[in-house]
């Protein structure tokens, strides 16, 4: 009896070398498997460091001229801490934290330095300045105006193609949803 025990776990051993596996052990997934790996649902991060287009294209509110934008000022200053991404012109606080939880962090992400705000500061400046023209800007252009966001400045747009070019600055409160405040917020910038 003896003998055949140890004749038995011999013979087990000898399998178990030559690479034998039991329906047990096949029927459980490898830990590497694409099974496994599918179980878990992990979420990608993107590193801004070297994220390519694409890439910077699937996160929320960006699109292929923002990620263009991204891709350009990193290859100008390349990023040192994730909140730089609100350098790139028409990324603001909200798309920010909106992004971010998708973002690989690095640097200082809980506030922004004070030359990281000077920068942001001087750029938004700079773009509240410049005139302009609502008989000839885009889109973008018109949501730097003051209380004119996307729905506003697409309103503009469609009203020039219907009615033609605005003929006075003051035109612009025959336009849905624009009146007289917001015109006088943006007077010293709207020119025709």
């Amino acid at each position: 009896m003896l003998l055949g025990i140890t004749l038995l776990i011999v013979s087990g051993s000898m399998l178990n070398l030559f690479g034998f596996i039991g329906k047990e052990e096949q029927a459980k997934p490898a830990l590497d498997s694409l099974h496994v790996a599918l179980e878990k649902n992990e979420e990608l991060l993107i590193d801004l460091r070297t994220a390519k287009l694409e890439e910077l294209m699937c996160l929320p509110g960006i699109g292929e001229k923002r990620a263009q934008d991204i891709l350009s000022f990193r290859l100008n200053q390349p990023f040192t801490a994730v909140n730089q991404i609100m350098l790139v012109r028409g990324i603001g606080i909200k798309t920010y934290r909106r992004i971010l939880p998708h973002l690989v962090t690095f640097g200082d992400t809980l506030s922004l330095q004070s030359n990281t705000r000077k920068q942001i500061n001087s750029r938004d400046s700079a773009i509240n300045s410049t005139p302009v023209n609502i008989n000839e800007a885009s889109i973008e252009e018109l949501c730097t105006l003051v209380g004119i966001g996307p729905v506003k400045a697409k309103a503009i747009v469609q009203y020039r193609e219907e009615y033609g070019p605005f003929s006075s600055v003051e035109d612009i409160c025959n336009v849905k949803g624009i009146g007289a405040k917001t015109l006088a917020k943006n007077l010293s910038r709207i020119k025709i």
